[in-house]
């Protein structure tokens, strides 16, 4: 039984799945000249970056891409770790997800289930964490999942129209996760186990998050667990990275890496792009593809519309998560632990058993104040879990990470109103994609795909028009 069915386990993780370098010519650093030519430049090199990049460069354009990283994915990054493939950002993807499952059937790249199912269950109770019979834990989540998402078949009838339910969504939409939880029916525990998932998606606090993301995405996947359940544990053939270099393959633009943007101008009859080193770019328009949270750190001229400034100072983007992978080693078997809302981990799961009797097991922290690459302080919070030994350790935190400053996108309350559809639409010269952007699937893959389309297609219409 794969780790895909399990329902609660896919309350950890959203946002953008993993990147690799890149093979499309690309090249490093920066000179004080000025490059001209170009009809589109590309700010960032995720997939709503190179989603936009292969469409243009489909409709034949000159594109430049520039990336900040040394490496293409954005809040993605892929590495080889005890013989194994892992994803540092998120890495599943649900055949709920039409335009992910059409970019996989168009590379012939098949979703294969991963993970193992887990022998033990540790759930929070008001006492702590407690084990609990896998199968039972799991049908019981399933049900409290219906009971947190009942009525989505009203006010969400069509989750890819979300605004469509008028003022009964509007009122939702000024509810946090943690009101949500405060009208349920069900026990103190039950919100406990709950909370976990809520914690998790807004990260690290329920009052944070608006109930109305997490609710689009359960009417979705089809208003039900089954569908939910497969949000996490099935990954692309072959990982994520070669999902995204087919895409960027395809795109056949001009990449250069280790060139962050520092300053977007729309000149009325062009855009002048420069970035840190003093080179400056330009092109008859800009697609801005990186995270509203990094927007601030960007100068633009003109200013930002308002919608978009209160996007970046409120923080579209979660302002901390970080995802780490342990080797470990102990007599726990297979594991699968969450916590009470405010721990220092949240979630953690073993994902492969290795020959050797070692495991590798992968976490997920909220905690702004939690180093998830010091290994005894990830120690002393995995006592909790049992006679865990951390071997070794790979991390990100996306928190600190310059060109990121945050996890994947979750709307604060109020925001699904006062977001769409003005956030979606091109400023000037300007446009802009990233999964936060989506009309349906905020913080995932498939939302930073609708947002790099949507980009590309409106930078052909302003150059064709």
């Amino acid at each position: 039984m794969e780790l895909s069915r399990r329902g609660f386990l896919s309350g950890v993780v959203g946002g953008v799945a993993a990147g690799v370098l890149a093979s499309s010519p690309q090249a490093h650093g920066d000179d004080s000249t000025e490059s001209r030519g170009y009809d589109a430049i590309v700010v960032g090199a995720g997939f709503a970056g190179v989603a936009a990049a292969r469409e243009l460069r489909a409709a034949g354009l000159r594109v430049l891409v520039l990336e900040a990283r040394p490496r293409v994915g954005g809040k993605a990054f892929s590495q080889t770790f005890a013989g194994k493939t892992i994803d540092l950002g998120a890495s599943w993807f649900s055949p709920h997800q039409p335009l992910v499952t059409a970019e996989l059937r168009r590379y012939g790249i098949d979703l294969v289930p991963e993970g193992v199912f887990p022998e033990k269950v540790l759930m929070p109770t008001v006492d702590g964490v407690a084990r609990f019979d896998p199968h039972t834990a799991f049908a019981h989540f399933d049900h409290l999942l219906g009971v947190f998402f009942e009525g989505t078949r009203d006010y969400y009838p069509d989750p890819y129209r979300p605004l469509a339910a008028g003022e009964v969504i509007r009122r939702l939409d000024q509810l946090t996760l943690r009101d949500r939880l405060d009208q349920l029916p069900v026990s103190e525990q039950d919100k406990l186990w709950l909370s976990n998932v809520t914690s998790t998606y807004a990260g690290g606090d329920s009052t944070r998050g608006a109930f109305t993301p997490m609710a689009q995405w359960w009417a979705a996947a089809g208003h039900d667990a089954a569908g939910w359940n497969t949000f996490i544990g099935q990954a692309p053939a072959g990982g994520v990275g070669n999902f995204l270099q087919r895409m960027l393959d395809d795109a056949r633009a001009e990449v250069r890496l280790s060139t962050p943007v520092t300053r977007v101008v729309d000149a009325g009859d062009h855009v002048r792009v420069t970035t840190r080193g003093g080179r400056v770019f330009s092109a008859k328009t800009v697609v801005v593809a990186v995270p509203p949270n990094i927007w601030q750190k960007i100068d633009f001229y003109p200013g930002l519309p308002a919608v978009h400034v209160d996007a970046a100072a409120r923080q579209l983007n979660v302002p901390y998560s970080a995802k780490f992978w342990l080797r470990t080693r102990g007599d726990i078997g297979s594991l699968s632990a969450s916590t009470a809302e405010g721990y220092p981990v949240n979630s953690l799961f073993t994902y492969h058993q290795l020959d050797d009797g070692d495991q590798l097991m992968i976490g997920f922290s909220q905690d702004a104040t939690f180093n998830v690459h010091d290994r005894a302080q990830l120690q002393e919070a995995l006592r909790l879990f049992g006679p865990i030994e951390v071997l070794d350790v790979r991390a990100v935190d996306w928190g600190r990470d310059e060109f990121s400053l945050g996890g994947w996108a979750y709307r604060r309350p109020g925001q699904l109103f006062a977001h769409l559809p003005g956030i979606q639409q091109p400023h000037g010269r300007m446009a802009f994609a990233n999964e936060g952007l989506s009309t349906s699937w905020g913080g995932f893959v498939e939302g930073a795909l609708e947002s790099g389309f949507r980009a590309a297609e409106q930078v052909l219409d302003r150059v064709r028009g």
